[in-house]
């Protein structure tokens, strides 16, 4: 994300540095730079989709974790249970445990796996934001940069016009 921030940061840079053009708001700016650093942008956005993808998967083996973590749980707890089979009490208040054990543990997968979804989602929005913001300012320089060689063309345009006596 960051490589397309400083691509965004040296095309504003161009457009700061390029020449005005006199009597006009208008610059001058070199096309195979600006080319070059939108052609850098598009070769890096496979990297935020990649850096998303590994935060799904981050998410998968945080509850896959977390599953795991609440079968031996349980196992330890059916163990437990076994062994104390010959009291009832003593069985009542392990079994007891273990159902909170596995309630505390099932909250904590749950709570852990939603953490996860909402975090992917924020960092999907943001890449989704950024990218829309980034097409945005790219259309935006277009327009500018067409219009200027419009107008370009409509001055040189008048110019032969004005030649040619007409």
């Amino acid at each position: 994300m960051d490589a397309l921030l400083d691509l965004l940061d040296e095309i504003e840079e161009v457009l700061e540095k390029s020449k005005s053009l006199p009597f006009s708001n208008k610059i001058s700016v070199e096309k195979e730079r600006i080319l070059d650093v939108l052609n850098e942008i598009r070769l890096s956005m496979p990297d935020d989709i990649r850096h998303a993808q590994r935060i799904i998967s981050d998410r998968d083996k945080i509850l896959a974790e977390a599953e795991h973590d609440a079968n031996g749980i349980l196992e330890i707890a059916e163990s437990d249970a076994q062994l104390k089979t010959s009291q009832h009490e003593i069985f009542r208040r392990a079994s007891d445990e273990a159902t909170k054990i596995i309630d505390i543990a099932k909250s904590d997968a749950r709570e852990m796996r939603l953490n996860a979804i909402d975090y992917a989602d924020e960092q999907l929005e943001k890449a989704e934001g950024k990218l829309r913001e980034y097409m945005q300012n790219l259309d935006t320089q277009h327009k500018k940069i067409m219009n200027y060689y419009s107008d370009l063309l409509d001055v040189i345009y008048s110019n032969r016009e004005e030649l040619r006596g007409r």
